[in-house]
């Protein structure tokens, strides 16, 4: 039979169904292919002499030419059972497969940190964002670790699994943002989602393990530094102990101090003295007009002030007054006379020698002026002459004793002059080493506290999902990929069955063109 005669009694609208008739072509070409190999010379046909021509294969037919069909129909059906094969394989025999997705986040802020130390120093510390540098991305640093070997050991292990059968996530990064999306497979829901959160228990160890072996390493660096700096401060303090101790200076406020009490004791002297040259002017003052002395007002108030004294000075001043009333009358050798100048004689010894206990000498001249204080004023001006005496007398002394202090003070002063020099010099060097050790102590325990540093802190938005819907095999992709296939497949042979005229219009194209 020809092939002519076989199209037109197998036409589709008189054999074939209304829904099968898109599908003609084809059934044909099954038809054929299920007559088995006794046409396969005739199909294999390349010229119209059976013979091989590579013209022929190349060039193709033309548009009428049916002879080609049953080649056309037999090479569709072979790609089209190597596309649907694996693709119906793979949907039927696969194994399910089931995911679990979790998502993570970086905050980008940084972080900084001040301490002030009083009176000895200031330690800073601070982090910069984790996006701050163009040339590191903690997210992409972050994809690594979640699939390096460590990583997924540690999980394997911890769900008594081997790392080959873990298996590896899938871990997608959200552009312009630091968000990391992981993904992770098993044979249940439940499986999926114990890797996954064994994934991040493994990957939040690891993290720690990582920033605590920075941290180790940063303190090892600067052991060495800070003994350093302690020797430093230990010998500026035993240098000061020892120059305390063999000059006697404790502190340059000690020094200060010393200064100052001499500076004082000069105005307190120079005060002193102006008041004592003032005391001075008054005592010669007071005693040109009471025409004695103050000691001698001392010792007249002294004798004043004897009860026994002033009754025989009064005594004595009245027998003297009655006999110079007698003396008027009677003669030398009158026996008034006589008996008057005999008590008068009596009172004068009696009165001297109480003089002699009283102020160790014979005071009977001054009986005159003990006897002159009854009437109490002159008492009060001797008084006043006394006490402006004995002020300027204490003063004095005091003037006196300040001066030996201030001379004592001022040789002290220069004797701890280099003293106070060398002291301040090994104080403040203490001070600028004991601010070095503690500020680098400081940054120690700053860089502590700051743990995120190298690593940022990671946190969990949405922790290990279970999902009960497989995610493998796929039926819809795997039909829409077979689908696609074919169209390419048969897309194809249409080219190739169309190649002759193409062909031959560029063939002339390129004729006319040279």
């Amino acid at each position: 039979m020809k092939i002519s005669n076989l199209e037109t009694a197998q036409h589709p609208s008189s054999r074939t169904p209304r829904l099968l008739r898109p599908f003609a072509w084809l059934l044909r070409g099954l038809k054929f292919l299920l007559r088995g190999f006794a046409f396969l010379p005739r199909l294999l046909r390349l010229s119209r002499g059976g013979r091989i021509s590579l013209w022929r294969v190349a060039s193709g037919g033309s548009l009428d030419d049916s002879g080609r069909l049953p080649r056309y129909i037999l090479l569709g059906a072979m790609m089209l059972a190597a596309i649907w094969a694996p693709v119906i394989s793979y949907v039927r025999y696969a194994p399910l497969s089931y995911s679990s997705e979790m998502a993570l986040i970086l905050p980008g802020a940084g972080a900084s940190t001040s301490i002030n130390l009083s009176d000895i120093g200031q330690a800073s510390s601070s982090a910069n964002s984790a996006y701050s540098s163009s040339t590191l991305s903690p997210t992409v640093t972050y994809q690594s670790l979640l699939s390096s070997p460590q990583v997924l050991e540690r999980a394997a292990k911890a769900l008594d699994d081997i790392p080959a059968a873990f298996g590896k996530p899938r871990v997608k990064l959200l552009d312009q943002t630091s968000f990391i999306q992981v993904a992770l497979k098993g044979g249940s829901p439940e499986q999926a989602r114990a890797r996954n959160a064994a994934l991040l228990d493994a990957f939040l160890f690891e993290l720690d393990k990582l920033r605590s072996d920075e941290i180790a390493r940063r303190e090892s660096s600067v052991v060495g530094a800070i003994d350093a700096y302690q020797a430093k401060v230990d010998d500026a303090r035993r240098a000061i102990a020892d120059l305390q101790r063999d000059s006697g200076l404790k502190s340059n406020e000690q020094y200060d101090a010393i200064i100052a009490d001499n500076e004082d004791l000069q105005l307190e002297i120079a005060a002193g003295q102006a008041r004592l040259e003032e005391l001075a002017e008054r005592i010669e003052t007071l005693g040109r007009s009471l025409e004695t002395t103050p000691d001698m007002a001392a010792l007249v108030l002294k004798l004043r002030a004897d009860p026994e004294y002033v009754t025989l000075a009064d005594s004595l001043a009245r027998d003297r007054a009655d006999l110079a009333k007698l003396a008027v009358n009677f003669g030398p050798n009158h026996p008034k006379i006589v008996g008057a100048n005999n008590r008068v004689a009596g009172l004068s010894d009696r009165l001297s020698n109480r003089g002699v206990i009283l102020a160790g000498f014979d005071t009977l001249e001054l009986a005159g002026d003990v006897d002159a204080l009854a009437d109490g004023q002159r008492a009060a001006l001797l008084s006043s002459l006394v006490t402006l005496a004995a002020e300027a007398r204490g003063l004095s002394a005091e003037i006196s004793a300040k001066e030996q202090s201030l001379a004592r003070g001022e040789a002290r002063v220069r004797s701890l002059s280099d003293a106070a020099a060398k002291l301040d010099a090994l104080k403040r060097e203490y001070k600028v080493a004991e601010a070095v050790f503690a500020s680098a102590l400081a940054r120690i325990n700053t860089a502590k506290s700051d743990i995120f540093a190298s690593y940022p802190m990671v946190q969990v938005v949405s922790s290990p999902s279970i999902e009960y819907e497989p995610t493998s095999p796929n039926i819809k992709i795997a039909v829409a990929g077979g689908v696609a296939g074919s169209a390419f497949a048969l897309f194809s042979l249409l080219l190739a069955w169309i190649r002759q005229p193409i062909l031959g219009r560029a063939v002339r194209l390129f004729t006319e063109g040279k």
